[in-house]
């Protein structure tokens, strides 16, 4: 038999490397624009833990929260933020004072503002529930109530566009992650909430993500478990694996393989927060350590030990190519053995693939106990987020993430091809330096120098 010839053995070389290139992609470093979000301080209100959702015009509307003079009222306030004039302005408020709400956008371009309490004050939690209207900027309760007062819950989208509400706290003035069992689900189309089967255990300031598959993982709640809940199937299974500690006030993303990532938060049992972070596998209900937070969570004052509270978002939606591969992870604060709580202005990319944090901040303002958004991807195909006001703040942050930092998947077997081309050229196998690559739907797409906050 003949050897190869070589454009053969490239070929065969450029399959493998691209097949490999698949499985680890090239480990270019994220990068990121932080910003003064809100230039001429136009936010009225700090909407401590208020509430807020993108409208399909892009912009942003934020109400509810505590009032930072005392007794600390809960409020009605509302505002609107403009992505393109970078201001907010007022607009109709809540019908009814909330604070420890949530917020999420429907399918028909309404907001629903759920739940909540109306006063820092243990039977002040609420039941009712307000839908925003973009088109006449008004408020109206939904046609019936949740089946349960309650405030700190999850809130998610199901994939039929109905939204499912778990977990929470009966006491308006609890903080603690211990919760009710209680889950609802609001249909848009009908503006009514219908009780959906109950959780196995209480849960309240847990994290809860809706999977590509249409199940919706919720994970910790002072609780060291998570469950599955199928709504085809209208159940809660508990999942097999277990933390090492019960955790609150954290997040979860479901990642580009189908793991669900879980970082930082609260340890219940000692009142500290964690560096740690865990994934989650949904098909076996383990968990496994993923890569440590150590050094990514800062203050002012230095770096601190884990974060809680903070804002968390994957950067990309559920149709782009690179959707679970970015999270940002921003503010929030650091809850020591005794002693204050150390609020953060730091902020980290996960780079999934890679397995690593990579350091975005600091951002001009600090934030804990704030509201956030996600904003549109930009003109130049750039995903953006808001943060804002808070316990130490009426500043607004605003985070540019550079999509041109790091390739699409779609691109990485070209990334292979390309270089075993070069090699065959005699030309380095590798080039110093970043990767970048523009995306197809990308106009003008460049490096962009830093803003000045």
């Amino acid at each position: 038999m003949q050897p190869p010839c070589n454009a053969q053995v490239t070929f065969l070389l450029a399959a493998t490397f691209a097949t490999a290139l698949a499985t680890n992609p090239v480990a270019a470093t994220p990068m990121g624009i932080w910003s003064n979000g809100d230039p001429g301080m136009t936010l009225s209100n700090v909407h401590l833990l208020g509430a807020a959702s993108r409208l399909p015009d892009g912009r942003v509307i934020a109400a509810g929260g505590l009032s930072l003079v005392a007794p600390f009222p809960a409020v009605t306030t509302a505002e609107l933020y403009d992505p393109l004039s970078r201001t907010w302005s007022a607009t109709a408020g809540l019908n009814t004072p909330r604070w420890s709400l949530d917020a999420i956008t429907l399918t028909n371009g309404r907001v629903l503002f759920a739940g909540g309490a109306s006063a820092f004050a243990g039977a002040a939690a609420l039941s009712t529930a307000e839908t925003y209207d973009p088109t006449t900027q008004a408020f109206s309760y939904t046609a019936n109530n949740l089946s349960i007062a309650r405030q700190g819950f999850g809130v998610t989208a199901l994939n039929d566009g109905r939204v499912l509400i778990a977990g929470g706290n009966s006491s308006g003035s609890n903080l603690g992650g211990g919760g009710v069992t209680a889950v609802d689900v609001f249909d848009p189309a009908a503006n009514l909430f219908s009780a959906a089967a109950a959780m196995n255990f209480g849960r309240s300031l847990h994290a809860q993500v809706t999977l590509r598959d249409g199940r919706v993982v919720v994970i910790g709640g002072a609780r060291d478990n998570a469950e599955i809940f199928d709504p085809a199937t209208n159940t809660w299974t508990v999942a097999a694996g277990r933390l090492p500690a019960t955790l609150k006030d954290t997040k979860a993303f479901e990642l580009y393989d189908g793991r669900v990532f879980v970082a930082g938060g609260q340890n219940t049992a000692t009142g500290v927060t964690t560096d740690a972070t865990w994934y989650f596998d949904p098909s076996d209900g383990t968990f496994t350590a993923g890569p440590s937070m150590a050094g990514f969570n800062y203050a002012p004052s230095g770096v601190q030990v884990g974060t809680a509270d903070y804002s968390a978002f994957d950067l990309f939606p559920s149709d782009h190519p690179l959707r679970g591969r970015y999270i940002l992870f921003a503010g929030g604060e650091h809850q020591p053995p005794s002693g204050p709580d150390v609020e953060l202005h730091s902020s980290s990319i996960f780079d999934a693939a890679n397995a690593r944090f990579v350091d975005m901040g600091p951002m001009p303002f600090i934030h804990d106990d704030h509201a956030e958004s996600l904003l549109w991807i930009n003109a130049d195909g750039n995903p953006e987020v808001l943060l804002f006001g808070g316990n130490r703040s009426m500043g607004t942050s605003r985070f540019e993430f550079i999509a041109t930092s790091v390739p699409e998947p779609s691109t990485w077997a070209l990334l292979a091809v390309g270089t075993l081309v070069l090699l065959r050229r005699g030309r380095p196998t590798a080039h110093r330096g970043r990767t970048s690559i523009s995306h197809p739907q990308h106009i003008g797409v460049g490096p962009r120098s830093v803003i000045d906050i």
